[in-house]
């Protein structure tokens, strides 16, 4: 299903993109609509770096499978939002750039819907008796992370289940095919956070020589 809605966002954000074919007339683009355009980008990425250094590090901590199954249909309305955006006259590199934050923000979804579900496998296990001189497993996180934004909080949540006991492990066998997928989030995530950044640098340095006169590095438009 994951991979699905994934295909489906990729078609969608290449729609946005606007493809052009041969006969096409060329498109113009300009400074004041890619402006406009990674301004409005800037006000859901505003509102996903809250999410990311409070919240979604907070419900994590506190293993609330429930909010965090919230926030990853927030962060599916942030990805609607931002494929609604008209494109008109918007440089093909600005667009690229929203593509790179929503590859970011597919990764943070991820993250919620697998964190949520390893809490939930967790606190069921731990709810049914245990088998004799097996402990349930339990997660627990050390005080380091608490001031963490998501990725650390990815790590503290990886090393609190690699920190179990070899008794404790055994009781917690089932949960391997889980904290596999959480671990391959946490690094699709820092992956794409680290191409965006590389991008992101690119085309201040790009659009500084296309549209001068323009101010690129305000963090609003280009972090």
């Amino acid at each position: 299903m994951k991979a699905r809605h994934s295909v489906l966002l990729i078609g969608v954000l290449a729609a946005a993109a606007g493809c052009t074919r041969h006969d096409d007339a060329p498109k113009i683009f300009g400074a004041s609509p890619t402006h406009d355009y990674l301004k409005k980008v800037g006000q859901v990425r505003s509102l996903v770096n809250t999410d990311n250094r409070d919240r979604i590090p907070g419900m994590i901590r506190g293993q609330d499978y429930s909010m965090l199954r919230g926030q990853a249909a927030k962060i599916e309305g942030y990805m609607h939002t931002l494929a609604s955006l008209g494109t008109n006259g918007v440089d093909p590199d600005a667009l690229k750039f929203m593509q790179n934050f929503a590859a970011i923000l597919d990764g943070y979804k991820s993250v919620c819907l697998d964190s949520a579900e390893l809490f939930r496998e967790v606190k069921e296990a731990r709810s049914r008796q245990p088998t004799p001189g097996v402990p349930p497993p339990e997660l627990k996180f050390s005080l380091e992370s608490s001031q963490t934004d998501t990725i650390g909080a990815l790590d503290a949540l990886l090393e609190s289940a690699d920190r179990m006991d070899a008794t404790a492990r055994v009781g917690a066998i089932f949960l391997e095919p889980i904290v596999s997928k959480v671990r391959d989030d946490r690094d699709k995530l820092r992956s794409a956070k680290a191409v965006h950044h590389d991008f992101t640098q690119k085309i201040k340095a790009d659009f500084a020589q296309r549209y001068p006169g323009v101010d690129w590095t305000h963090k609003e438009i280009l972090p």
